[in-house]
């Protein structure tokens, strides 16, 4: 089992989204996820979709602005990731905000779908919680 958000759990989503040829097609995109308040403290990562593949990675200052940013708190993050609430609910409480272009959301529909079927076999491995509960 890999703790959600931990490097063992960003590097599964990686080989998961490189995996998908699916993804690819729907080149070029950079998304990145920030949440606040983790066990461990605050995570944030993007994924990129270019011409080689899909990849997600720890976000670095000196990324360049990504075409869409989500940023949530820990317990919202881990709801929409197991399902018991959807991105949708999250925005209208005001327990998600989204950053930058927005019409992405709209204009790549094809995109939200292909990215939770790549990381449906993260999902499966995934515990929720500090990192260091999970297995080695």
């Amino acid at each position: 089992m890999i703790a959600y958000l931990s490097d063992a759990w960003i590097d599964a989503l990686d080989a998961a989204l490189d995996a998908s040829s699916a993804i690819r097609a729907l080149a070029p995109l950079a998304l990145e996820q920030v949440v606040e308040g983790a066990p461990w403290g605050d995570v944030r990562y993007r994924l990129t979709i270019d011409a080689p593949g899909a990849h997600a990675r720890r976000a670095r200052d000196d990324d360049p602005a990504p075409d869409l940013s989500f940023t949530t708190d820990y317990p919202t993050a881990v709801a929409i990731a197991q399902g018991r609430e959807n991105a949708q609910s999250a925005l209208a409480a005001g327990r998600l905000q989204i950053g930058g272009n927005v019409g992405v959301l709209t204009s790549r529909a094809e995109l939200w779908g292909a990215i939770d079927d790549a990381a449906a076999t993260v999902r499966a491995q995934t515990i929720y919680g500090d990192p260091r509960d999970a297995a080695p």
